[in-house]
Parts: structure tokens; C-alpha cells; sequence
């Protein structure tokens, strides 16, 4: 399984030779006496068969990492966090943050030759804003106004200020003149979304074989900068395991996922480099505030309790080998909105959760080793998913809360879909381990502002104490585009998240990239979405010959 999910959903987890801050492969790998040659092949190891190869239309992770490699958007992300022209060479702010308009980079092809317009921008928004475009995760597309202003150039008109926008606008970019005759209900099962797939990013499809069970991607021969690549392959396995045993066996180059049992085996081969890069994720064990079972829960203080009685410390060091960082907050440590004095007050103190439970009237029964309160035991349910290491962290927490009096029995784990569908968006859970991804931008209303949709991941809905100021803090952060506003409003959301203690905010997983030493050239952003560790592919280049 993938932790990340991408509806910003959940999702969740050594030694290692490298981790990445400025995030290159060169330093620790012999150097080539020839440099960067053009020409050869990567072969990633994913798990597996990808769907459809369009932006708009897909369905699994792996289908998301290759479609980097054929589109690109307006945007990108740069190694600041911030929005930097892709497809746009700039654009300007105007209507009081209400409208942004793009001007087109100028020479840009799509890999058939055609030019790439605005008339594809205006293309693909038409269709993500189609009524007869019914993709779930996509909707918030039909909220905008999409104007052509030029040949070059393209208006978008919000109906509320949105400081992330300039970062949303990383969504790939489809050719109108493939598209434009094909009916929304049957462009994922088109062929320009798969074997013929184009984009204007350094690849192109070549081949899929039949079983879907490897993608071959050519060099795109209009893409700038011109990648030293010929092709980029995807080969799938049942498991990561065997993912990452092609890898050791030579028949793969690189393999990645945010947890590899194998990582600290892996670190020690000679001819294979493990690079760690932080991500945008936290790893949280939820709470149901809902009035039936928060009884155990409330009030505050006892959240805040369970908080501190956590070592995340030893979490990241004796279950993950350390490829995480601790992330007592919603916003992790990598994020430039995190703020540490937020989030200390629930840092590790054992004897303070004890007396803090004591003082919320749980007292210990000497006979079990359990408190109890109102003649009821401290006995809950922890529910997770099926896949490593959740389990393993989910008995971590589980041990560590024992040790205060508090019962965590482990539910049979589940699918990722189910922990989805039926415990998280349906609420049946008391308390959950999953992974929440609000990617780039720190905003948080997604999962914790009271206004969003019902049936979403949300858990805001049955009011947090003082939710009114949370959302108002929301609400600011997102309206804002100047940096320090944002960052003040965020430091007083993750105050008031502290205080509320609706959940147990653990660690920041890294995304553990396994790569044998023929690839070079490979460097990332300090911290990505998974897929944006082939952001600079055009970079990679892969030689035999060892210095």
C-alpha cells in the first residue's frame, strides 16, 4: 500500500547513506570520468498496474508518478516550498487576490511537435469543469472562472481568496488537439491515455504491454531541458518487497516507498545508494469526539494526557530506524508554517499524563493495572491498516499508553480502502492510525475546519473547543498570500490544536528511495510529494563506468 492518498486522504511507514537536505546521489557514488552521458535506461520497480495515464483521470499511485514524467503543469515547487512557473513563465495578482492570470511560456511543445497554447490550459479546465466530468477528488475545479485572454495567456477568477492557489495550479495540462473530439466518458479509456499518451514533460509513452505490467517511456524530443535519458521504465511486482528485491538483484535501478522493511539491510550493500527525503505527511492516531464514545476522551486535558504520554522519540528510533522526524502537531516539522513552541506543551512527560488523567478523575485499579472512572475501565480500540509499519507502530502506541493505566486493544487490521470508507469517513472507530497528506501548502482545512462537505475526511464536525477560532485561523491562512500573516495565523491554529488535543500527531515519515549506483545525477527538493522525486529527471543519466 501507498501511504500517501491523494484526496488528501490518509495513507501511512535505518540507517541510511544518505539523507537529503540539498538531496543529491552524487557525493556518495563513485564519479564517471566521462560525466553525463545521453542515452540508457532507468528501470523503476513499482507495485501494482497503473490505469489510466491522464491527469484527469487517475486512479492509482503509480499511475500519478508516471504521469510526471509526461505533463507538467502551470507550476511547479521549488526547493522553498514556493510556486515557480512551469508551463507559465510568470503571473500577476490582481481583483484583491481574486484572480491570477498566467502568461504562457513561449517555444513550448508537446512531444508530436504541436504547440503547446492557451487553448489546451482553457481545454483542460473545460473539461474539469464539465458536468458530465464527475472524478471525485476534482471537483473544486467547477468553483473557478477560466478566461482566455490571449493566445499566451489565461485568466483564473476565484469566487474566495486562496493564498495555495499558484501551488494547485501543478495540475497536468492535456493536448486539445488529441483530446478535443474524444467524449469526456471515454477519454480514460482512450489510447492518448495510455499507449499514445503525450505531454510536454521529458517523456512520452512507447509501449505498454498488454498486462499492463511494465510502461516504457521514450524521450520526449521536444521537452526543454532535454533529458540525458532515452527512456524511463516502470516494471511491476505483487509487493514492494519483491520491488525492492529486483532492485538488489540488478534487474531493477530504483524502487521507493514511504516504509521499506528492508531499508536498513539495504544501506549496507556497496553497489546500491538509500536516499531519505522528508515529506508532507504526518502520521496520526485520531480520536472519535462523537458524544457516544468521547466519554473516554474528554474532557481536553485527557487528550492532551494520552499526547504526553507518547514517546515519539522512541517511535521514530526503535520502529522505523529512524526515517522519520517526531511531528507532535498537524503541520510537520519540515513545514515552513511549523511552529515548535505550539506544539511542546504535548511533548513526552509520562508523570505529567499521570497526574493529569488523575486530576480528570481516572484512578488506577491495582488489581488490573487499568484506570477506571465512574466505574468504567480506560479500555479502547485501535484500528489501522494492513500494511507495514502501521501495525508495527500501532503496538508501540499501544505499549506506551499501558504504561499509564490506559487499555489499547489492537482491531484486526484492515485494507486502506476500508479504514478509509468505513471507519474513518463513517466514524466507526475509537481511536484510528492512518496518515494525513495536505501536501505543499499548510493549510489544514481539509481535515480540520468545520465547514467542509459531510462524508469527507474531516474531523472538525463535532466541534473541537473553541472550533469558531480554529476555523477563523483557517480561514486566514487561506485568504492571506503574504508569508508572516500566514505563518501568525498558523502559529495560533496549532496553539488552539494543542489545547483541543484531537488527536495524537506522531512523526513526518520520510520517503526511503532505494537506487543502484549506475544512476546519477538524482537530487530532489529538501521535501516532496513522493512523485516529486522525478521533478529534475532530466538530470539523471546512468553509467557502467566507475571512477
Amino acid at each position: 500500500m501507498r501511504w500517501r492518498q491523494r484526496t488528501r486522504v490518509p495513507l501511512v511507514l535505518a540507517a541510511v547513506l544518505l539523507v537529503l537536505t540539498g538531496c543529491s546521489l552524487d557525493t556518495p557514488f563513485p564519479i564517471a570520468r566521462t560525466g553525463p552521458v545521453p542515452g540508457g535506461q532507468v528501470v523503476e520497480a513499482i507495485t501494482g498496474s497503473p490505469g489510466p495515464l491522464n491527469p484527469l483521470f487517475e486512479e492509482e499511485e503509480n499511475a500519478r508518478d508516471i504521469d510526471t514524467l509526461i505533463y507538467q503543469g502551470l507550476t511547479t515547487l521549488d526547493q522553498n516550498q514556493k510556486a515557480v512557473g512551469m508551463l507559465a513563465a510568470n503571473w500577476t495578482i490582481g481583483d484583491n487576490g481574486l484572480s491570477y492570470t498566467f502568461n504562457l511560456r513561449p517555444g513550448v511543445r508537446w512531444a508530436d511537435g504541436k504547440p503547446f497554447t492557451a487553448d489546451d490550459v482553457m481545454f483542460t479546465y473545460s473539461v474539469l469543469q464539465s458536468a458530465d466530468y464527475q472524478e471525485p477528488t476534482q471537483q473544486n475545479w467547477k468553483q473557478l472562472k477560466v478566461d482566455q485572454v490571449g493566445k499566451m495567456q489565461v485568466k483564473f477568477t476565484l469566487k474566495s481568496q486562496w493564498a495555495g492557489f499558484a501551488l494547485a495550479m501543478r495540475h497536468g495540462i492535456i493536448p486539445k488537439h488529441l483530446f478535443k473530439d474524444v467524449p469526456i466518458a471515454d477519454m480514460a479509456a482512450s489510447a492518448y491515455s495510455g499507449a499514445r499518451a503525450i505531454g510536454t514533460g521529458p517523456f512520452k509513452v512507447g509501449s505498454i504491454t498488454p498486462d499492463r505490467r511494465q510502461v516504457t517511456l521514450d524521450q520526449n524530443p521536444y521537452a526543454r531541458p532535454k533529458p540525458y535519458l532515452d527512456h524511463f521504465v516502470f516494471r511491476s511486482y505483487p509487493l514492494m518487497d519483491d520491488a525492492v528485491d529486483a532492485v538488489s538483484r540488478g534487474e531493477a535501478d530504483t524502487a521507493g516507498e514511504l516504509a521499506l522493511p528492508a531499508a536498513p539491510a539495504l544501506a549496507k550493500r556497496q553497489d546500491l545508494g538509500l536516499v531519505q527525503v522528508r515529506t508532507f505527511i504526518v502520521a496520526t492516531v485520531l480520536f472519535n469526539l462523537t458524544p457516544d464514545l468521547a466519554v473516554y476522551f474528554n474532557p481536553p486535558s485527557v487528550r492532551q494526557a494520552l499526547n504526553q504520554a507518547i514517546d515519539r522519540k522512541k517511535i521514530v528510533r526503535d520502529v522505523l530506524d529512524g526515517r522519520a522526524d517526531p511531528a507532535p502537531g498537524p503541520i510537520p516539522p519540515s513545514d515552513w508554517a511549523f511552529s515548535k513552541p505550539a506544539t511542546e506543551k504535548l511533548s513526552f512527560d509520562q508523570a505529567q499524563a499521570q497526574k493529569t488523567l488523575l486530576a480528570a478523575g481516572w484512578t488506577m485499579n491495582l488489581q488490573t493495572g487499568i484506570l477506571s472512572r465512574a466505574g468504567r475501565d480506560f479500555s479502547v480500540t485501535l484500528v489501522t491498516t494492513d500494511a507495514y509499519p502501521f501495525r508495527q507502530v500501532a503496538e508501540e502506541v499501544s505499549a506506551q499508553l499501558r504504561l499509564i493505566g490506559v487499555q489499547v486493544k489492537l482491531a484486526p487490521s484492515v485494507p486502506a480502502s476500508v479504514l478509509v470508507s468505513k471507519y474513518l469517513v463513517g466514524r466507526q472507530y475509537q481511536m484510528a492510525l492512518t496518515v494525513l497528506d495536505s501536501g505543499a501548502d499548510p493549510d489544514q482545512s481539509t481535515f480540520w475546519h468545520s465547514g467542509q462537505a459531510p462524508d469527507t475526511i474531516n474531523f472538525a464536525a463535532d466541534r473541537l473547543p473553541r472550533q469558531a477560532l480554529i476555523d477563523k485561523d483557517l480561514e486566514d491562512g487561506v485568504a492571506n498570500t503574504d508569508i508572516a500573516t500566514r505563518r501568525s495565523k498558523y502559529d495560533d491554529f496549532q496553539q488552539l490544536m494543542s489545547d483541543a488535543a484531537p488527536a495524537i500527531f506522531l512523526f513526518e515519515p520520510h520517503y526511503t528511495y532505494v537506487v543502484s549506483k549506475r544512476v546519477r545525477g538524482l537530487h530532489t527538493n529538501p521535501v516532496i510529494d513522493p512523485g516529486d522525486r522525478f521533478q529534475y529527471v532530466s538530470d539523471w543519466y546512468v553509467t557502467t563506468q566507475v571512477g
